[in-house]
């Protein structure tokens, strides 16, 4: 399997230069060293942060192609004929992710999740239209209600149960029948089960729009590991492609629906994207064709490695949310009383190299720590080391081991772990 790209800092050779080279090349410097300190460091920490992956070498090494400096217009009052080859790359894309998914319309122009949820909802949201949504203390992200704010005062918020971390069926027919949703935006950032999509759609009807946005599970959904939106009701499946998905940084959007297609199309330009970063779409091109070669295998490991983490994390003693089943997505949740505060609980992980984040936990109703598996398993973790990094983590959150020995040990796990697995062979890079 490839190994890990590694930035290697020119530092050295700016700093034998002459004192005006150095002072003309000072910023450089900067952000170089900046930028190989950050490098180094993460080789030696173990991400477990679930908004974060990898990018394969070969993914990788197009986003420093001769695309990075390309546009590709089709647009009938601009002209440009400088990317000959570079509709192939839009096409590619669309064409895999088509399989992949189940979609006969993907439109890979998108910048990010954000950048999804802003064409979503301006394509298919009526203005002053009832635009039902997770809220944020239920799993929800920030976006989906501030956009649709610009379009109408009729947001609502999707039941939910919160101690099971799933959409609420029961107020959700009550909610309907009071006030028929045009919208359902399934935004959950804050995601253990799937939803309940064909229930919803039977509640809703046939005329309501349904958006899953699958930014946090694209790469499950991808792997067949998750569920299957498009097939189940929703008429939209969009989102990031960066964190389960380990592409790069970019979004899609996808329907079967050619209404739908055309107004998502018609948004995009003008008003939302013009130029669509072609190195990007390559580099999702390559993380798509690998997720159709490995995607299974990757996205089953996850959750593997998720659930391993979560029981272990339990079982050692900690307040693991989900209930007995834990998790089925890449995500596990913690509540870390009595043992911290959780921004305090997320500063001793950093200070042991194991990097988690702070969210608000629906079933707590307040802050706690998420967790995921898609990087380390990228690297090749399995359910053995999720194990002995539940133990770090217990012991670095109950303070049962001094925290520079528990650093040791992530260190040691961290330089163990260092290739890329799941992709396309070494070879390939030729």
């Amino acid at each position: 399997m490839p190994r890990n790209l590694r930035f290697e800092s020119p530092l050295p050779n700016i700093l034998a230069a002459t004192p005006s080279d150095r002072a003309r090349t000072a910023g450089t410097a900067r952000v170089l060293d900046a930028v190989a300190r950050h490098a180094a460091y993460r080789e030696t920490c173990v991400g477990l942060v679930p908004t974060e992956n990898l990018l394969s070498p070969l993914a990788r090494s197009v986003l420093g192609s001769d695309l990075s400096h390309r546009y590709l217009f089709q647009n009938p009052q601009w002209r440009y004929v400088g990317g000959k080859h570079l509709s192939e790359v839009e096409a590619a894309a669309q064409e895999i992710a088509s399989e992949l998914f189940g979609a006969r319309h993907v439109n890979v122009r998108p910048l990010s999740g954000e950048n999804c949820t802003n064409i979503v909802i301006h394509a298919l949201l009526e203005r002053g239209g009832v635009f039902y949504h997770l809220d944020m203390h239920d799993g929800g992200h920030f976006a989906a209600h501030s956009v649709a704010g610009r379009l109408t005062d009729r947001r609502r918020r999707l039941p939910y149960d919160a101690a099971n971390a799933t959409i609420d069926l029961e107020g959700c027919a009550r909610a309907f029948a009071a006030e028929p949703p045009d919208v359902i935006y399934l935004d959950a950032s804050m995601v253990l089960f799937p939803h309940p999509v064909a229930a919803l759609r039977e509640l809703a009807g046939p005329d309501a729009i349904i958006v899953y946005d699958a930014s946090q599970v694209l790469g499950l959904i991808a792997g067949g590991a998750f569920q299957d939106p498009l097939r189940e009701g929703a008429d939209v499946l969009s989102g990031s492609t960066h964190k389960s998905l380990p592409g790069p940084q970019k979004g899609v959007i996808m329907t079967n629906r050619e209404d739908v297609a055309a107004r998502v199309e018609a948004t995009i330009f003008p008003g939302h994207v013009s130029n669509f970063h072609l190195h990007h779409v390559a580099a999702l091109a390559i993380t798509l064709a690998e997720a159709q070669a490995y995607g299974r295998d990757y996205a089953r490991q996850t959750l593997a490695n998720a659930h391993a983490l979560g029981s272990e994390l339990g079982r050692l003693g900690l307040r693991v949310q989900g209930g007995a089943r834990v998790t089925a997505s890449h995500q596990v949740w913690l509540d870390v009383a009595p043992h911290a505060t959780p921004d305090a609980a997320v500063d001793r992980l950093h200070e042991a190299h194991l990097i988690a984040n702070v969210n608000l936990i629906p079933s707590l109703r307040g802050k706690g720590l998420r967790l995921g598996t898609p990087e380390v398993t990228r690297l090749g973790m399995r359910e053995g080391e999720m194990r002995e990094v539940a133990a770090l983590v217990h012991a670095a959150l109950t303070a049962s081991q001094p925290i520079e020995r528990v650093r040791e040990r992530a260190v040691t796990i961290a330089r163990r772990f260092r290739e890329v697995h799941y992709c396309a062979p070494a070879p390939a890079l030729a």
